[in-house]
């Protein structure tokens, strides 16, 4: 099954390096195809060597694999693509650096900032928190009304994040890409809770 919404990132408790690479080839197997590592906590030269694994993992996949915020060590891996935030430089100054890679934006609740992004050559824009996030858990919602809103001015693909689970991934399924961290490795097995993501798609 290739469930081509979900969108599941790494956490730096859930998964911690020596399991990784295993959970990144479990959500793989359970059929997720866009993968973002997420690390707040290692150097680039701690993590090129496990980011160049991941990248070769995701290429027998045919999966990709987004680097959140590390532009340096996206490129230096080879990674296909960036996610970049508010403080992680100019959206120009990324896309001269990786001509090619997928450059996904954050956009939190502001459309004006998606539409910038867009022309500025963004590949998607990232909104939420739409729900409490366990992983981020000072962050505020914003309303569910805004997907519809953006897919009716964007013309790149519209990304949700920030508290989504088996319980209300319903709400937000008319999105082109959903994040999930938590919801992929808890409460069970995470072939187990990528099909239960899978099912509030359906």
């Amino acid at each position: 099954m290739y469930v081509s919404k979900l969108y599941v990132l790494t956490d730096d408790i859930l998964t911690p390096r020596e399991s990784i690479m295993a959970q990144t080839k479990e959500v793989l197997d359970a059929g997720v195809r866009t993968l973002q590592l997420r690390d707040k906590t290692h150097s680039n030269a701690d993590l090129l060597p496990l980011v160049k694994a991941m990248v070769a993992l995701c290429n027998v996949y045919d999966a990709r694999l987004i680097i959140n915020d590390r532009v340096s060590l996206a490129l230096n891996a080879n990674a296909h693509g960036v996610h970049i935030g508010l403080e992680d430089g100019s959206l120009e100054e990324v896309r001269a650096l990786l001509p090619d890679a997928l450059i996904g934006v954050s956009c939190y609740g502001d459309l004006e900032r998606a539409k910038k992004a867009q022309e500025a050559g963004a590949s998607y824009v990232a909104f939420g928190s739409f729900f409490p996030s366990p992983t981020k858990p000072h962050t505020k919602t914003v309303p569910l009304d805004i997907i519809g809103q953006a897919k009716a001015t964007l013309s790149i693909p519209v990304c949700v994040i920030g508290g989504i689970n088996a319980s209300n991934i319903h709400l937000v399924k008319e999105a082109d890409m959903i994040s999930v961290v938590s919801a992929a490795y808890k409460p069970d097995s995470i072939t187990q809770n990528i099909q239960n993501l899978a099912k509030g798609l359906l």
